[in-house]
């Protein structure tokens, strides 16, 4: 959801959140942005968990991908985005998985992702979740689709 704001001519501040319209006075919306710096820059026992939950997830995932078929990395290697290859590689343990998709990539595309996963910034926790989360539906549709063709 767009949140913007703008002053009014009476000087009072609108806070416009979707189709809502709030007019509120400056000491008011100062607060407001306070509070919401505050709660999106604090995380909560809860969301530590979940995260670490999901995390521990896509490593296993990760994992279980280094024994999978080749036909399988193969297919879901040239659909994903660089990121979300170099995250899977990242989160399994060692480069056997990083191996396996160099393995499975164009001798020239495995040489270049060779050099994005040196060359890329470390990612985040958040940032891994995002790319997996995006993944998993591919590599899902991937293995359906050679399942059913076996």
């Amino acid at each position: 959801m767009e949140i913007k704001t703008k002053r009014a001519k009476d000087g009072t501040f609108q806070l416009s959140m979707g189709y809502v319209t709030f007019q509120l006075p400056e000491d008011v919306l100062l607060k407001l942005k306070d509070v919401i710096s505050v709660r999106l820059n604090q995380s909560s026992e809860v969301d530590n968990a979940n995260h670490e939950r999901k995390i521990a997830g896509y490593r296993a995932l990760a994992n279980k991908l280094v024994n999978s078929n080749e036909r399988v990395v193969q297919e879901f290697s040239v659909a994903l985005t660089t990121e979300q290859l170099v995250t899977i590689a990242r989160l399994a343990e060692g480069t056997s998985m990083q191996d396996k998709i160099i393995r499975n990539l164009s001798k020239q595309n495995g040489q270049q992702f060779k050099l994005d996963i040196e060359q890329m910034n470390p990612i985040t926790e958040h940032q891994a979740i995002i790319n997996m989360e995006q993944a998993i539906p591919v590599i899902r549709a991937v293995a359906n689709k050679i399942k059913a063709a076996s």
